[in-house]
């Protein structure tokens, strides 16, 4: 079978004019293009949000450990001073100063 007739054979099934079907197949391809369009700037959208929370995240995460750090140095140095110190004297233990001469 040659091409032309696979193609006459094609082109016997539509019963509408040439310039109805091309109409049909324009819009068809039109409502296809702009629905492709949109998902397009949906998952651009998207991954720029993604991308940006990570970053946040990231951020976050970096000074939340900058603060543990810290926070455990503070610690550990206070530990340190606690333990080289003498105990601080308490009042009780204080003799309570008598006076003998009038």
């Amino acid at each position: 079978m040659e091409r032309s007739e696979v193609s006459n054979e094609e082109t016997r099934q539509y019963s509408s004019p040439w310039r109805v079907l091309a109409r049909c197949f324009e819009k068809s391809r039109g409502l296809w293009k702009e629905k492709y369009r949109k998902l397009q700037d949906r998952i651009k959208a998207i991954r720029t949000e993604v991308r940006d929370l990570r970053r946040s995240r990231d951020g976050w995460r970096a000074r939340a450990e900058a603060l543990e750090q810290e926070n455990e140095q503070l610690r550990s140095q206070s530990q340190r001073q606690a333990t080289q110190s003498p105990p601080a004297p308490s009042w009780q233990s204080r003799p309570i100063p008598t006076q003998l001469s009038s």
